[in-house]
């Protein structure tokens, strides 16, 4: 790598890791001066008002994807003509999404007041409510993802995360702010809305000021394996949200929560684990466009090196520590059994998984191979709900689980053999031997460590907090040494 292109590298995870822990914190304070401003059924209302309108996503269908493997090819080449062409392909479909979502932002806010059983609001006031929540995703749409593609393909994910940052903040002070001067839900919903409609403006002034796009005919290749990325967007949803919709199904609700409380904090690790690998999947598209593979193959290297090292550390004392954190976290509640440690593992290790095979299942996207790999996303999905249905009716929290775990493995195997074999062009078996004994290395750590710490009465958050930094500094040390090694033989 040039140093220009090393220094955006470092920009990119420093920054990714630092919006992980800024997220992290701003959303473990924000529900709760909620809940403790407005009450349960009030936050739980909004709550549920965001997640009818995330559904949305699915009109999203992956088109992100495709268009950052389309753009690395001519961002590297400096091929203004062909960019612009993707971009404006890019605008043109979500202003077509925002539309839909409009309208699909109307009817909810007309049956939302019948749909959830409201007492404690108005019907106007529940649909003034869901306009307002859905104000940011509107302005997403209307620009803003169009512009943030192509900054984050042009491997500037660093600017991304500045915005991130900074309009995160900003919410959590003005929420603070309304709520100290006793704002009601729906203006403390407002202001926070019309932070993150700040975003998709910020995008737009950076790409304005530092990319030169022309006006182009509509392309007819531009976005050609949309159709590709719908289905793989459809199974990543179908995937992700296995899980919560089985559990409520088919089991009881309550174990809905105890699910929540476990990913909530697995989803937080994998987030400030992944936060290591910013900017990754656009150096290796730059890299393979320009068909640099001796370059690739080192790189592949050091962030395979960076992101085991920071999973084998972070999910190793998850997997130590969660059980007597959920036991504070959870203390005085009893209707339900939140102390499940055979769950926590399989869980933990489903998204350690999903997280050290992150550089070859990056891959494909960078390479432009969505075609070609598209049936390791069909078949995750179609693996998760097979098994999952299976053996819910067995354990239902340890059966989604394995249905997660089993699913996340295939995706896995089947990345590392077909990057391995047609993209890096190295065997494959070596990424599969030292990713089976790194997962395995994790699980025993944790399983250990889990034994001991048994022995030890931990009653509140600051004695948890004095193990915590005891059990990350015996475990990152041995691997740091190892990393620092590994990195040293890449040639870094």
């Amino acid at each position: 790598m040039t140093a220009v292109k090393t220094g955006k590298a470092k920009l990119n995870v420093i920054s990714t890791l630092c919006n992980q822990i800024v997220t992290t914190i701003c959303g473990v304070m924000v529900p709760h001066i909620l809940i403790s401003a407005f009450g349960s059924e009030a936050y739980g209302i909004s709550v549920s008002i965001t997640q009818f309108l995330s559904y949305i996503t699915l009109l999203e269908s992956g088109i992100g994807g495709v268009a950052r493997a389309e753009l690395y090819g001519p961002l590297a080449k400096n091929d203004v003509g062909e960019v612009s062409s993707v971009y404006r392909a890019i605008l043109n479909f979500f202003r077509y999404v925002a539309g839909a979502f409009l309208l699909y932002s109307i009817v909810i806010g007309l049956t939302f007041y019948d749909i959830a059983n409201v007492t404690i609001f108005s019907r106007p006031y529940i649909f003034a409510l869901v306009m307002v929540i859905s104000l940011a995703t509107l302005a997403k749409y209307m620009g803003g993802l169009a512009n943030l593609t192509l900054i984050v393909a042009d491997q500037k994910q660093y600017v991304n995360n500045a915005i991130l940052i900074a309009t995160t903040i900003a919410n959590t002070i003005l929420i603070v702010l309304l709520v100290h001067l006793d704002a009601g839900l729906l203006w403390v919903k407002l202001g926070s809305s019309l932070v993150f409609v700040v975003r998709p403006i910020l995008y737009a002034v950076y790409v304005r000021k530092h990319y030169r796009l022309t006006k182009v005919k509509k392309s007819k290749t531009a976005l050609k394996q949309k159709w590709t990325g719908i289905g793989q967007h459809i199974a990543y949803f179908l995937h992700t949200n296995t899980d919560i919709v089985l559990l409520t199904l088919f089991a009881d609700v309550k174990l809905v929560a105890v699910y929540s409380v476990y990913s909530l904090v697995i989803k937080s690790v994998y987030a400030i684990a992944q936060s290591f690998s910013g900017g990754m999947e656009a150096a290796f598209g730059e890299m393979i466009a320009n068909g640099q593979l001796e370059k690739l193959q080192g790189s592949y290297k050091r962030y395979k090196t960076l992101i085991s090292s920071a999973s084998g550390v972070l999910f190793s004392c998850t997997g130590i520590l969660i059980i007597s954190f959920v036991q504070l976290y959870t203390k005085g509640i009893t209707d339900a059994d939140y102390i499940q440690p055979l769950f926590a593992l399989i869980l933990m290790i489903s998204e350690a998984a999903n997280c050290i095979v992150l550089p070859c299942s990056s891959l494909p996207i960078a390479a432009n191979h969505l075609k070609q790999t598209r049936w390791g996303a069909y078949g995750e999905a179609l693996i998760n709900i097979a098994v999952s249905c299976a053996l819910i009716s067995w354990n239902p929290l340890v059966g989604v689980a394995l249905g997660t775990l089993t699913a996340t493995l295939f995706r896995g195997v089947f990345y590392m053999v077909y990057s391995g074999k047609n993209i890096l062009h190295i065997p494959y078996e070596k990424i599969m031997l030292r990713f089976l004994c790194e997962i395995a290395a994790i699980g025993v750590i944790s399983i250990v460590g889990y034994r001991l710490l048994q022995h030890v009465v931990i009653t509140n958050y600051f004695q948890w907090f004095l193990w915590g930094v005891i059990v990350f500094a015996l475990i990152s040390a041995p691997v740091l040494l190892v990393c620092r090694k590994r990195l040293k033989d890449t040639g870094k």
